[in-house]
């Protein structure tokens, strides 16, 4: 199989150079939320419409991590090295435990059930923040369902778990996020408007 990658801004070739993109697995639906666990040696990552987490080893091999997922999206570790995951169908953020079970974080914002949590990073301090827009009301990427909230917002789970805070609402459809390299910027897509906020 022959793998290429198209460069949609020319500072890509900069971080990347010559770089050689190697297969490591197939046969998937629609792949997100990969992240390296640095201690166990394991690469996690989600299928959304097969609604299955699998985990590569450190032998190459592929096995399945969590089925259902609950049409997972993002994940992320937190400080403590569990796995946080972003679910659509359920439109929850989890945390899963040593001992197998899930800790639920967040499923709704002033009584209202989230849209459909989909990406994550986690702070130094351990707060969590996480994207939400309505991609997991959709068929393919989720239950198809009504929107409880009239907006798509970014959240921040407190490093403790005891409160959600609303940081914006104004977004079309945000996606992605991640922190600077000193956690001063959150660097949030907006997929709709086609722009990175700040």
């Amino acid at each position: 199989m022959s793998v290429s990658a198209r460069a949609r801004h020319s500072g890509f070739d900069d971080v990347v150079g010559d770089a050689t993109i190697e297969t490591l697995a197939s046969g998937f639906g629609f792949l997100e939320g990969p992240v390296w666990h640095p201690y166990e040696k394991w690469l996690v990552f989600s299928d959304i419409p097969e609604s299955r987490i699998y985990r590569r080893n450190a032998e190459g091999e592929i096995e399945l991590f969590r089925a259902p997922s609950h049409k997972a999206n993002g994940n992320t570790l937190d400080r403590q090295g569990r796995l946080v995951t972003c679910e659509h169908a359920t439109s929850r953020v989890t945390r899963a435990e040593p001992n197998g079970s899930a800790t639920v974080l967040a499923t709704h914002h002033q009584g209202k059930q989230l849209n459909s949590p989909n990406d994550i990073v986690v702070a130094t301090g351990g707060s969590i923040y996480f994207t939400d827009p309505g991609y997991g009301r959709r068929e393919f990427y989720g239950v198809p369902r009504s929107q409880d909230l009239p907006f798509q917002g970014v959240y921040r789970i407190d490093g403790d778990g005891a409160r959600l805070t609303l940081l914006a609402d104004d977004f079309g459809q945000p996606n992605g996020l991640c922190f600077s390299l000193d956690e001063s910027r959150l660097f949030i897509n907006d997929t709709e408007r086609g722009h990175i906020r700040v």
